[in-house]
């Protein structure tokens, strides 16, 4: 019964477009610390580039 049900979901293109959304609000749940952290770095580095010369 839920195999059919799922087989008859996934022929519908809303269904992929559900999906991929729920995707990328999970990557973006779940990277955001990363982001922070490669926001961080990249300040510091621009900084530095700043500071030191040629």
């Amino acid at each position: 019964m839920l195999k059919t049900w799922i087989d008859s979901r996934k022929k519908e293109r809303t269904t992929w477009d559900g999906c991929i959304l729920v995707a990328i609000g999970l990557m973006v749940l779940f990277m955001a610390p990363l982001a922070k952290i490669a926001a961080g770095v990249a300040i510091a580095y621009g900084a530095w580039t700043i500071w030191k010369s040629e």
